[in-house]
């Protein structure tokens, strides 16, 4: 699994598992504040369900309606998704070590609930034994302008000071959301320590969301690849649901409770449909893949559904679908990861840890009955997500790279092996006329200097039958080496065929080109083979030089080359006769 990752790719991991533990940390020290200072959680609770939604407080807390409650057999209310009204009656605890003075907070432990009103009984303001009367409270999302008595992100009530206690507390619920919240009583001191400890998780979830989407929207602009821009728009619009989800957006934006509501179903479909586009274009799942695109098809399908329904005001049918959605698809996607890697697909360890983790969150969240802990492990189990997700692109782009290398390389490769000779290495004789055309018509066009020479190993034929052939490949690899460590520039090499050779030399004058061809003759001529016995044998080189004129063509270049050539043999070999 860590065969072949980065050094980076290892710090980026411990960054994020030390985020991790900070956030845990954090968790920690607001479940230490659960001590004798609180939070003390209501668990006794009473419930009666209005499905119509016809019933007034007057008619609830009436003593004649005390029958039609009835006793609620879980510790946290969680009464699903419903169009009715639940109304909830339960007893505030007491604290065994209450400060003196200290103010009391009701929370209601979910931003997202619709509507929710709390009665609290108080006695009169002149007598604390007489007749009891009740205090209204209001919160909800749906409600505009936001009425908040403490500043929190969930529904966060100050007990009136002159509270009956011993004396049923009246809940009325309505939401189109999921009615699953913690009802808990805190003390001043512990409540705002524990509104501290929770930003700061809230502040680190959103910076490791806030980094990754800029980090990966700087890399869209460089690579310009759609796997990033997906990538960046689900980050983009998860990080919009979750402000929403966890109530800041609330804090931050007022807006008409239908506009802000269709937001909220927009954002979650958008992020829902951008993470299975990348998923398709991560895993490179291409149409030709019947099954696979099936698959990624009706998601697809599914989530503009469930946008649809929620932006149209059916929410408890989006909100049902969505929920069902949360958990079908980190499973295909972790599906569709192993097939990838059992193919080859390295990138998909990183993608399959970060979905793997991801629906390990999504099932506490769900399964969980403590809402606060349930929320903290899925925060944290989506900026892990997010976190492996950019490495598994980062390892994704590398892996494509180096594919793409491996491919240049190999077009390379065989691109000069097609224009090469085999036994010296020097271009063949096939790319030596596109080449030589190019120089001249280049050269005349610029009317700048080229010369051309023309090599042949002296007594070729008879070393190759005294000492066979091998010997006299030998021969041929040892000229075109010592020819490949004297030419320069754009200066080329080609073997015309058997022991004769072609040399080109761009910007170069007939002297100059002497210089160089007399170089290679001396150099040849140095050279000692021992073929047998032996013995050394020395092997010279002739060779006719020229350089262009105008109004010359390839035709007659070589002629005078060759003219010269056959001038330096029949003078005696190992010579360079210019023409």
């Amino acid at each position: 699994m860590y065969e072949g990752m980065r050094k980076k790719d290892f710090k980026f991991l411990y960054c994020l598992l030390l985020t991790i533990v900070l956030n845990m940390s954090a968790a920690g020290l607001a479940e230490a504040n659960s001590g004798a200072d609180g939070p003390t959680p209501v668990t006794e609770f009473m419930i009666f369900e209005d499905v119509d939604g016809s019933c007034d407080f007057s008619v609830v807390s009436s003593p004649a309606f005390t029958a039609s409650f009835h006793p609620y057999a879980q510790d946290t209310l969680s009464l699903g998704v419903s169009h009715s009204v639940f109304w909830v009656r339960f007893i505030l605890p007491v604290f065994p070590y209450a400060e003196t003075g200290a103010r009391e907070f009701l929370q209601l432990a979910n931003p997202n609930i619709s509507w929710l009103d709390v009665y609290f009984p108080v006695y009169g303001a002149d007598d604390t034994q007489g007749a009891i009367h009740y205090v209204e409270k209001n919160g909800g999302a749906a409600r505009r302008p936001l009425n908040h008595e403490v500043w929190d992100t969930s529904w966060a009530f100050i007990v009136p000071g002159s509270y009956a206690r011993g004396q049923y507390v009246f809940l009325r619920l309505q939401s189109i959301s999921s009615l699953r919240l913690p009802v808990l009583v805190w003390q001043e001191k512990a409540f705002f320590q524990s509104v501290l400890v929770k930003n700061f998780i809230y502040g680190i979830f959103y910076g490791i969301l806030a980094a990754m989407l800029l980090y990966n929207l700087f890399i869209v602009f460089v690579l310009r690849d759609k796997t990033y821009l997906f990538y960046i728009l689900y980050i983009f619009f998860m990080l919009v649901y979750q402000l929403d989800a966890h109530g800041h957006l609330k804090l931050w934006l007022e807006l008409p409770y239908a506009l802000y509501n269709s937001l909220f179903w927009l954002c979650l479909a958008a992020a829902f449909v951008f993470s299975i586009l990348f998923t398709a274009s991560f895993l490179q799942i291409h149409k030709g893949e019947i099954r696979d695109s099936i698959v990624i098809q009706g998601l697809l399908t599914v989530a503009v559904i469930q946008g649809l329904l929620g932006i149209a005001g059916y929410a408890i049918w989006a909100n049902n679908i969505a929920r069902g959605l949360g958990i079908i698809e980190p499973l295909v996607f972790i599906a569709l990861a192993v097939s990838r890697l059992r193919r080859g697909f390295r990138p998909a360890i990183f993608y399959l840890l970060a979905w793997g983790i991801l629906s390990w969150g999504i099932l506490v969240w769900i399964l969980s009955p403590n809402r606060v802990f349930a929320e903290n492990i899925l925060m944290l189990s989506t900026a892990a997500e997010m976190v492996l997700l950019s490495l598994a692109l980062s390892d994704r782009f590398r892996t494509l790279r180096l594919k793409e290398l491996m491919l240049t390389r190999n077009v390379v490769y065989y691109r000069d092996l097609s224009l090469t000779d085999e036994l010296t290495g020097l271009y063949n004789r096939r790319y030596m006329k596109k080449r030589v055309q190019q120089e001249i018509r280049q050269a005349l066009k610029e009317k700048q200097e080229l010369s051309l020479l023309v090599m042949d190993i002296d007594f070729f034929k008879g070393y190759n039958d005294t000492y066979g052939h091998w010997q006299g490949d030998q021969v041929l690899r040892r000229f075109s080496k010592g020819v490949l460590e004297i030419l320069q520039g754009r200066q080329l090499a080609f073997r015309f065929g058997g022991e004769e050779f072609v040399i080109l030399l761009p910007d170069a004058n007939l002297k100059e080109a002497a210089t160089v061809a007399e170089r290679i003759r001396q150099t040849f001529e140095a050279e000692a083979f021992v073929p047998a016995g032996g013995t050394l044998v020395h092997v010279t080189v002739s060779g006719g030089l020229t350089c262009l004129q105008t109004g010359d063509t390839e035709t007659k270049l070589f002629q005078r080359a060759d003219k010269a050539l056959y001038q330096a043999k029949a003078s005696g070999r190992n010579r360079i006769v210019c023409q």
